[in-house]
Parts: structure tokens; C-alpha cells; sequence
């Protein structure tokens, strides 16, 4: 069992991470991008350079380095070295070849190596112009030989206390003679480096730039952050569907299925918890809160249950723009302060009929916002609007409130003293920890009833919706199935009016 965790422990860790990359994969693919086409362009820049060989073995009287002398071989080669690489050869390979170079730059193309053990110096010299790197390596052979004959092959005779010292000689083992290709540049291993650094380096900023970014992006993270669970995930709407009404969502597939859902996820919920008066609101403004907020009544009113709608964002109102109700008209201030009766401020919205069920009578009552007045957090939160928010829980199964966004202005924070629970609405990908950190610890601390949180615009599911409904049209057209009426999101209540009912009660 213990093994089983761990598997299933790394398989959750690895697929963060590809979940990581596939996220930012714009930030690998430009860096992996800029770092080859930053080694393209130096490979192209550099200039083509070619490389000569010889060989030059160090020894005393024309052979190898006598026994007696065997443990001086590297002090030797380490010598003849430097010796090769001083400024006396320089000029003699200048004068030899006429080069037009100076003697630091001769000096700068060779390189010499030996292995300690042996008398062998391995040398190489770097050009742009092949001949001329192999020339300049034949003309450092002979000249070097030369002048180590010149200054060091006399020896030294033997003395009464000393034996005699054969003199040092230097020749050429092996012709200079270039090597096939080029030393520099190198496309493939230029490529080849700079595509691994591109690719570590974009690695690195992918996972560091997630790390610091502090949107919430999957529904454990988003539950996580707020503390409560995500009860409903809406899908965007189709762009050709948004000038029109968006209640009217039938024809919208997973639209439509997503608010049956949440209306149930708030069914089960009401079992524990009464929710008969529900209000909707989100850390900032465009969530989508006005719109859950209208499909979701609708969701509830075609459950045969009776349901209204309260416009409370007193500050920028949209659900009248939704239903198409007139701005001017009576609403939610005019009942607060005394200008009008509530039956006169609301309006009954008649649902079309769906598919299969023709014969119902739906409808929403709303309350608008109406005028708006210039103190909106005294009049949401004055007793006047908690007397009218508990007539209509006795008048109706449901009521939904539509409130400002509960970060910036106080009066969410009003209105959700007055109600069962709260709905957070966050669009996906928009919010972030700090928001949901703000909204858990204003929760906390004044006691509101969290409900759940609802996602909005999230990657539409038509592909499931359209393949599962299809198999259900062909079922249907052999039997028809009855569904029981579904238990009211208010709890408490017996049994559900009906939407008229409560509409001439609420009058």
C-alpha cells in the first residue's frame, strides 16, 4: 500500500510539472529560441579558422633523453616549452614567411602541449588561412630546431667531479600538415550548447515565473486558497450569444448543464444549511457574477420552484441590462426609502419553454436596482432592507441577491449578514491567492457563511454534452421517463410555490 502512495505521489508531482511547462511554454519556446538564434548568429559572424599540427621531440646528442637524465624529461619539455612560445622564434618565423603579423600575434595562434612522461611537443597553430597556419607550423619547427642547436647544442665536457653533458637537441618528428575541417566555428556543438542552455534557462524562468504568480488556475488550488468547494463550473458563452439575453441558455448545451449542476450541488447543500436567501458576489469586478446570478435563477424557476432576484450592486448594475428591463424604472431604492410599493418595483420575466417541457409556466421575478442613490452601503445595510430580504424568504423558495464585489466596497459585507450564505464567483484564471486569502479572512472574521465558489469562463465541454444528449434523444424516443420534482434549495420550506403565487403574495 505504502508503495502504491508513493507511485501515485510521483505521478501527481510529475504531472504538475508537465503541467508547468504546458503552461508556460511560450516562456521556454522564446528562450530556446533566442539562444539559437543568438548561436546562429555568432557561428555566422565568426570567422572560419583552421588548424596545423607538428611534432617536435626534445632529447641530448641527436636521440632521446639519456637514463641518467630520465627524471629530468618533464623539466625538459616544460622548458622547451616556453622556449618555443618566446618572442626570438617569433620573429624568425616572420622574417622566414614575410608575414605581415606582429609578434604577440604569432605568438597568440600557437599553442603547445606534452605529456610529462615523454619528450614529445605537441604544436598547434590556429589561422584563418590554411597554408598559411600550416606554414607558419613548418617554419616554427625548423627554425626552433635551429636555434636550439644554435644556443644549446654545445654541451659541457666532463670535469674532475662531473661527468660530461650531451647537448640538447630539438627536431622535427613529425611534418607540419593540417588538420581536415575547421576548428572554428562549430555549427552543431555551437547548436547543440545553445539549445541545452536555451532549454535549462527556460525551464528555469518557467518555473520561477510560476512560482511568483499568484493566480489561481486549477479548482484544487482555487478550493485550497478559498476553503470552500467549488460547486459550480461555468463554461463562456459563445461569442455569437453575447448580445443576447443569457438567461435564455437552453440552446447553449454545457452552458445550460452547468447551472443544472450547481442548482443541485446547492440542493445537497440545503440539506445541512437552509438556503433560501442566497447572495452572489465575487473578490473583483468581472467575474461573471451578474450573469451566474441570472442563470442560476432561471435554473431554480425551471425547477417548478418560485424564486426572485434582488439587483443589490447599487453602484454599477447590470441585471436590469440583462432582462432588458428600463433603468428608470422603480426598483430596489425606490421600496427602501418609500417612493414606491414592492409590487409596483418588480417585474415577472417569463422563461421560454425548453425542450420536453413545453407546457410549463416559468417565471423570475426581479427586483431591480432603480435609481441610484448616493449612499449605498447605509441604505443596503439599514434594517429596512433585512425587513424586506425576510418578507420575500416567506414569499418565495429562493431569493438571490445580485451585490457589488466584496473587496472594494463595503456593502457585500452588509448584505451578507442578512442571508443564509454566499456564492463567490471568480472567472477562471483571473483570481488570485491574495484575493482569496482577503475574502477567507473577512469571512472568518465577520461570520459569513461561505457557501461555495462558482468558476466562470472556463474551457467549454460541448464534445461530452452533445455525444451523451444524443444517445439520450434516441432512449426517449422509445419510453419516456418522468422525473420527481426536485426538493427546493430552500430547505426549510414544505413545499414550493409557484412562481405566480408568489408574485401575488409579494404584491
Amino acid at each position: 500500500m505504502s508503495d502504491l502512495r508513493e507511485t501515485e505521489g510521483t505521478g501527481i508531482g510529475l504531472r504538475q510539472y508537465l503541467e508547468v511547462v504546458r503552461r508556460r511554454k511560450l516562456i521556454v519556446v522564446v528562450l530556446l529560441a533566442l539562444s539559437l538564434g543568438a548561436a546562429s548568429a555568432l557561428t555566422l559572424a565568426t570567422t572560419s579558422m583552421y588548424e596545423a599540427q607538428t611534432t617536435i621531440v626534445v632529447g641530448q646528442d641527436n636521440s632521446l633523453v639519456s637514463p641518467a637524465n630520465a627524471n629530468a624529461i618533464q623539466p625538459f619539455s616544460a622548458t622547451m616549452t616556453e622556449l618555443i612560445k618566446s618572442t626570438i622564434v617569433a620573429h624568425d618565423v616572420i622574417d622566414d614567411l614575410h608575414l605581415s603579423m606582429t609578434p604577440e600575434q604569432v605568438l597568440g595562434s600557437i599553442s603547445v602541449s606534452f605529456n610529462p612522461e615523454s619528450a614529445a611537443l605537441n604544436v598547434s597553430v590556429v589561422n584563418h588561412v590554411p597554408e598559411q597556419a600550416r606554414a607558419i607550423a613548418a617554419s616554427l619547427g625548423a627554425n626552433f630546431s635551429r636555434l636550439v642547436k644554435q644556443k644549446l647544442g654545445k654541451g659541457t665536457p666532463a670535469t674532475a667531479g662531473n661527468p660530461a653533458t650531451p647537448p640538447l637537441t630539438a627536431s622535427v618528428w613529425d611534418p607540419a600538415h593540417l588538420i581536415p575541417g575547421k576548428v572554428e566555428p562549430k555549427p552543431t556543438r555551437n547548436l547543440l550548447v545553445a539549445g541545452i542552455l536555451g532549454l535549462v534557462l527556460g525551464l528555469l524562468a518557467a518555473f520561477l515565473r510560476d512560482y511568483f504568480d499568484r493566480t489561481l488556475r486549477t479548482v484544487d488550488e482555487i478550493e485550497r486558497a478559498f476553503g470552500v468547494p467549488v460547486i459550480g463550473q461555468i463554461p463562456s458563452v459563445k461569442s455569437a450569444n453575447r448580445d443576447r439575453s443569457q438567461i435564455l441558455w437552453d440552446e447553449n448545451g454545457d452552458f445550460a448543464e452547468s447551472f443544472r449542476g450547481l442548482r443541485a450541488n446547492l440542493q445537497y447543500l440545503a440539506v445541512q444549511w437552509p438556503l433560501r436567501t442566497i447572495l452572489v458576489t465575487s473578490p473583483a469586478a468581472n467575474q461573471g457574477k451578474t450573469t451566474v446570478c441570472a442563470s442560476l435563477a432561471t435554473a431554480v424557476a425551471q425547477a417548478g420552484q418560485s424564486v426572485v432576484l434582488i439587483e443589490a450592486d447599487l453602484r454599477r448594475p447590470r441585471l436590469a441590462d440583462t432582462f432588458g428591463l428600463p433603468r428608470l424604472r422603480p426598483g430596489l431604492t425606490s421600496v427602501l426609502v418609500g417612493h414606491s410599493q414592492l409590487g409596483r418595483a418588480t417585474a415577472e420575466i417569463k422563461l421560454p419553454p425548453t425542450r420536453g417541457a413545453k407546457d410549463q409556466d416559468w417565471s423570475i421575478t426581479v427586483l431591480p436596482s432603480g435609481p441610484l442613490p448616493p449612499n449605498p452601503s447605509e441604505l443596503v445595510g439599514s434594517p429596512r432592507m433585512r425587513k424586506l430580504v425576510d418578507g420575500l424568504a416567506d414569499l418565495y423558495d429562493t431569493v438571490i441577491l445580485d451585490s457589488p464585489p466584496l473587496l472594494p466596497v463595503a456593502d457585500s459585507l452588509a448584505l451578507a449578514k442578512l442571508v443564509d450564505g454566499v456564492i463567490v464567483v471568480v472567472r477562471a484564471k483571473h483570481a488570485t491567492r491574495d484575493d482569496a486569502h482577503a475574502v477567507r479572512s473577512l469571512a472568518d472574521r465577520l461570520g459569513i457563511h461561505l457557501i461555495g465558489v462558482v468558476v466562470t469562463d472556463v474551457p467549454r465541454r460541448d464534445h461530452y454534452y452533445a455525444e451523451y444528449t444524443s444517445e439520450l434523444t434516441s432512449d426517449q424516443d422509445a419510453r419516456t421517463e418522468v422525473a420527481p420534482a426536485p426538493r427546493a434549495i430552500g430547505g426549510a420550506k414544505a413545499a414550493p410555490k409557484s412562481a405566480a403565487g408568489s408574485r401575488k403574495a409579494a404584491i
